[in-house]
């Protein structure tokens, strides 16, 4: 069937477009189809449609999966709740500690406090017998090699 040059073309305004033509196709003829190969179709199909849906084995592999997850999530909160229980209780320790410390500090205060240096030098002078050194009574010795002195002797007596 032979189609004009005219009928192939047509003028649409300034655009050339083509126009479609439809050309008679052969027809194919069909064949049968051997048997093995319907057998390995049918078994592949098989195959195919046992892959897509959902068998005893994966049910089984997906509901311990999902019995694993749920028990690693109430674990890890019960774990959380340790931690925040005692983060708690440091938190109640600290404050506790803080109180003490202020009444230590009061009580060595109020022991500070308890006696003046006029209290102090009233009982070594009244009760003690002590006295306050006289000029020339104090005595400095250059220490020697070590943090203290050792007095084996009297202390000598000089004359400055």
């Amino acid at each position: 069937m032979a189609v004009r040059e005219s009928e192939r073309y047509y003028i649409e305004g300034s655009v050339v477009r083509k126009r479609e033509v439809e050309y008679a196709r052969p027809r194919r003829e069909e064949r049968p189809v051997p048997r093995k190969k319907a057998k390995t179709y049918t078994r592949a199909a098989r195959k195919a449609e046992n892959s897509l849906g959902f068998d005893k084995a994966y049910t089984v592999v997906l509901t311990i999966m999902v019995l694993v997850m749920i028990a690693a999530c109430v674990i890890m909160l019960s774990v959380q709740g340790g931690v925040e229980a005692k983060e708690d209780h440091i938190d109640s320790m600290r404050r506790e500690l803080q109180q003490l410390q202020v009444d230590n500090s009061a009580f060595e205060n109020s022991l500070n406090n308890m006696y003046s240096l006029e209290d102090i030098y009233k009982v070594a002078t009244g009760e003690l017998g002590m006295v306050y050194s006289q000029n020339g009574q104090i005595k400095y010795y250059d220490k020697e090699l070590g943090d203290y002195v050792k007095q084996y002797t009297d202390v000598p007596k000089t004359s400055d």
